[in-house]
Formats: C-alpha cells, structure tokens, sequence
C-alpha cells in the first residue's frame, strides 16, 4: 500500500469503542426607584433657619430598604429669597449612607454661584461660625459635593465619615427646586466601570490550520478519500454518541465543525452552554476572585477599576473529564476572556453588573488526542479541510457571553 506524506492509518473502531465506553460511563443529569414624593406631617428640624428658610424647604429621608424618598415643606420657600434651596437629609435606614445624588431635570441645581448658607449673606445662623464647610460654600456641616459639568442637573452630596443610623445633615443646593421635580438614590454621581482582558495562547496553536490545495489533491486520491470516509464516520458516530450521553454542547461543535462552513457561533444567556459555564467550577471560582478584586479596588476610592492579569483574570481552562466533560470535550483551553462592567453605590453595598465574554477557537492541533478522536478530525481539518476541499471540516470561532450581578458589602470611611 503506497501512502502520500501526510497519509496516516487510524484504528476508527477503537475510537468509537473509547469514546462510547467513556460517554456510557457518564452519569448524565439533567435601578432604585425615583424618589417618591410626600407632604411632611409638620415643620422639618434637620435644618436651621438660615436666611428667608425658617427651617428645610426639602427633606431627604433615606428607608430601610436604601431607597430615597423626597419631601417638601410648602411653607418653606428659597433661603435667599429668590433661587437656592435649604435641602436636609435623615438618614432612617439601619447602616450609614456614604452618598447620595440629587437630580432635578432643568434644574442647573450644581451651577453654584457663589451665594450659598455659608456666602456670608444670611446673618449669623447656627452654624455660621464654622463656614465655609467647602469650597462652594453650598455645604453643610460633614458635607462634600461632587459634580461633573456634563450633568449640571445632578450632584452627589458625600457625607465625611458615612451619615449614621438615625443622623441627620443639611447642605444647600442652586435653584429654586420642589419635592415634585427632585429624585435622589443612594450611591455617587457617576458610579464606578470595571473592564479587563486577558489575550491568552493557550491550546490554540495550529488548531486554526486548514491544509492547502495539494492536501486536498491528496485528499481526493483513492486512499485519501477511503480515510476522509472513515473519519467523517468516525466524527458523525461520536456526535451521536455525545447527544445520548446529554453532552449537548460537545456534540453540537463537533457537528458544526465537520458541516465545514467555518461560521462563527455566538452563545449568550439563557443558552445551554452559557448557563453550564456559569455553573462550573472555573467559573464560579473566577468571578469570587475578579469580585474580591473590584471590592479591594472600590474600597480605596477607584472609580474606573482595571482587572490584571493573571490574577485575578484569566482565560478559563476546562480541565476534568471526570466532573465538566460536556465543557472539556468542547472547549478544555479556551483563547481568551474580555471582562465589562458598571455599578453605584447603594447605601452600604456596591451594586452592579459583571460581562464576561468567553472566546475560543474550535479546532484540531495537531498534539490533541482527544480519546484518539484528535488524529482523525486533525485530518479532516486538514488533508480534506474546507475550502481547499468543499466537503471538509473547517475549524471555527466561538464566543459565550455570561451576565452576572454583584451585591457587595462596602467599606464606610
């Protein structure tokens, strides 16, 4: 029997035997809400009288549940007799409240301009002794403001040390403003981004081969094409096998890859392999990790957290036959691992969602054996791949996108 270079003899009976033996041996198993508006029983005392105010013209009262509810006082008008407001805050809730962000649409209400409680406008008011309590001379006592002139409507008002359990603060804002109009939540103006990448090789190499135009002249020679027939045999005898032993996400790749069209498949919740990926070992190990990091990170003040490399990110790896063997006969090694995401503080605790976007390419290195499934579908891949040779196999992108949220304790200053 002459055979050409590339020409290999595989034991396709024992294949099929391994990978039945082995699938048979399976056990298969099957926004906080806007701030609601109410009219005060009586005259608000979380504030004092300062100027035209006689006391709050708004009081902000944050729940048990974190959420901000905003009342006003119709007998209270604007403390400068024209256009700023007397705003106070209590914080009714059982932990301490580190921020919370005002927005009233149209308002202009962080366009300070310079005749705020502590302008020196007003007399001598309790508490007038300790102004200027910020640079605007808007704050109050224990307060601080930030704002961004891309939302002049909204400022997060920051309270030194956390406003505890049953504490109250005032501060004043621009604007002639009324409980109707203003929203308030917990948590800062702009919140916080996460993002992350890690690029990893690993198992990719030479799995993106697909042969040449002599391959698929050897290919088509008649011993070429008695291996291409026992292969793809081969190859659609194993998809069988994988879907009765409930490998679903195995046995779909497998067919995909010997269809040949080369196509990319994009996987995202509430997917099958999506939601197993997001059940397994690896997985839930990585984001606990990716998790503890962000927490680190927000706890010291960062705002726009970049995830390294490889710790706590990494591409994942699938790597027990044993415990995950739908996802290591899919994946095993996956290529890389993009990570995106966003949040707020809301009362004591970060809130937010987490991204995960998994990519991998699915193909047949030449050093993968597979259950000595590897030799034969290398050959495919190759000798008689697609598009050299039209009916061949063709290795193909994948990418699986997974949401999570997080709720994470926060660390009041």
């Amino acid at each position: 029997m002459f055979k050409s270079q590339h020409h290999r003899t595989f034991n396709y009976l024992a294949i099929a035997a391994s990978a039945m033996a082995v699938a048979g041996g399976l056990a298969i198993s099957e926004a906080v809400p806007a701030g609601a508006v109410a009219a005060p029983a009586a005259s608000f005392t979380e504030c004092p009288a300062i100027g035209s105010a006689p006391s709050c013209e708004i009081l902000l009262v944050v729940n048990a549940d974190n959420t901000v509810k905003v009342e006003g006082d119709p007998s209270v008008g604007p403390f400068d007799g024209s256009d700023d407001t007397l705003v106070g805050i209590i914080n009714n809730s059982t932990v301490p409240v580190k921020a919370v962000t005002v927005t009233d649409p149209g308002s202009d209400l962080s366009g300070f301009d310079g005749d705020g409680i502590c302008s020196g406008d007003y007399g001598s008011w309790n508490g007038a002794s300790g102004c200027p309590y910020g640079p605007t001379g808007y704050e109050g006592p224990g307060t601080s403001f930030v704002t961004d002139t891309s939302l002049p409507d909204s400022a997060e008002v920051d309270f030194t040390g956390g406003l505890a359990p049953g504490g109250h603060a005032y501060f004043s804002l621009e604007g002639a403003l009324t409980s109707a109009e203003l929203t308030a939540r917990e948590g800062g103006l702009t919140g916080f981004t996460i993002s992350g990448s890690d690029k990893s090789t690993t198992g990719q190499a030479d799995k993106q081969a697909t042969g040449s135009p002599a391959d698929a002249k050897e290919c088509k020679s008649l011993f070429g094409q008695a291996e291409y027939k026992a292969a793809e045999n081969v190859g659609r005898s194993i998809v069988g096998v994988w879907q009765t032993a409930g490998l679903a996400t195995a046995a779909s790749f497998l067919k995909h890859f010997l269809d040949g069209t080369g196509t990319a498949i994009n996987l995202s919740e509430p997917s099958a392999t999506a939601s197993e990926i997001k059940k397994s070992k690896e997985f839930t190990a990585e984001n606990s990790n990716v998790l503890t990091y962000i927490k680190q990170q927000l706890d010291g003040g960062a705002t726009q957290i970049q995830l390294p490399t490889p710790n706590p990110l990494h591409a994942f790896a699938f790597t027990s036959w044993l415990t995950e063997p739908d996802l290591y006969a899919a994946f095993r090694y996956t290529h890389g691992l993009d990570v995106s995401g966003s949040g707020r503080l809301v009362g004591a605790h970060y809130v937010g969602t987490l991204t995960y976007v998994i990519s991998e390419s699915y193909g047949f290195n030449a050093q993968n054996s597979l259950f000595h499934l590897g030799p034969p579908m290398r050959y495919l891949q190759t000798v008689c791949g697609s598009p050299y040779y039209p009916r061949g196999a063709h290795w193909f992108p994948i990418t699986v996108t997974i949401s999570e949220t997080f709720d994470l304790p926060a660390l009041i200053a």
